[in-house]
């Protein structure tokens, strides 16, 4: 899988960890320790996706 595939997956199964937290764990023990974890993957997930991609250099023939 490329960089961007795994970027993709951070993000979606991170925000899917933040949905869950906020619903099922908000008086529970970890709520904290998931909360920073999901908020964690999520940045890092975000940073992972490129928004450009890198010119290829023409060369004349």
């Amino acid at each position: 899988m490329t960089k961007q595939k795994w970027g993709i997956l951070f993000v979606v199964a991170s925000a899917a960890a933040m949905i869950i937290n906020l619903v099922y764990f908000k008086s529970g023990d970890y709520y904290d320790v998931i909360r920073i974890l999901s908020y964690a993957v999520f940045i890092i997930g975000s940073l992972m996706i490129p928004t450009y991609a890198k010119a290829e250099k023409k060369t004349d023939s």
